[in-house]
């Protein structure tokens, strides 16, 4: 019996592995930048989360740490996400940018940012079992449903939740109001992020 099987309401992710050119000098002035007495100044222990961050400081860690490599590939590749949801061709800027630091032991709880209209995180240093990027089904009925029924098994069809383990150089972007969480940091060593918040461009 012919049948067809057509997708509702898809969640995408995306992933984008940077040139290493990008990478390594990305790393390099990173580093820089943390010994510095501006970052000491704004990376700090964040109030309500189990990590050290900028964020809260309400600078631009892209402009502070002079990562305009780093930058222009994240809105670029912002924009090419954008067309894959079938958006005409739309200009993007960062909005925000911080940096996140998570020592062993520290993990992030669940979050969206919204307001924005993508998100996403490069990683800097990411050693393995540094602490998986988690994102939640956001069909809180599908959720539900796949626990009564006993279908939620391991195909991405029907998982309730996706992980995503950091790599050095990759850069992860998704819908800011994709709620998602920061495992558990078990590797023994510092775990570096930067994250991003992208908006139309003003």
């Amino acid at each position: 019996m012919p049948m067809n099987i057509e997708l509702m309401f898809p969640v995408a992710v995306a992933v984008a592995d940077f040139d290493p050119p990008v990478r390594d000098v990305t790393h390099a002035k990173v580093m820089k930048y943390i010994a510095t007495e501006a970052a000491k100044r704004d990376v700090t222990a964040s109030p309500v989360e189990s990590v050290e961050t900028s964020f809260f400081s309400g600078k631009s860690v892209l402009e502070d740490a002079g990562l305009t490599e780093l930058k222009a590939n994240i809105i670029a590749a912002g924009e090419t996400f954008l067309q894959w949801f079938g958006v005409p061709p739309t200009p993007l800027e960062i909005e925000r940018s911080w940096i996140n630091i998570f020592r062993p032991g520290m993990q992030e709880m669940q979050h969206a940012h919204e307001g924005s209209v993508l998100s996403g995180s490069y990683y800097v240093e990411a050693p393995e079992h540094c602490g998986d990027l988690i994102f939640q089904d956001p069909i809180g009925e599908r959720r539900c449903h796949r626990a009564f029924t006993n279908t939620g098994v391991k195909t991405p069809q029907t998982v309730t939740e996706m992980s995503y383990p950091p790599q050095p150089g990759r850069f992860i972007m998704f819908e800011s109001w994709m709620q998602h969480a920061v495992l558990g940091n078990k590797s023994g060593k510092i775990r570096i992020s930067i994250a991003v918040n992208l908006r139309k461009k003003q």
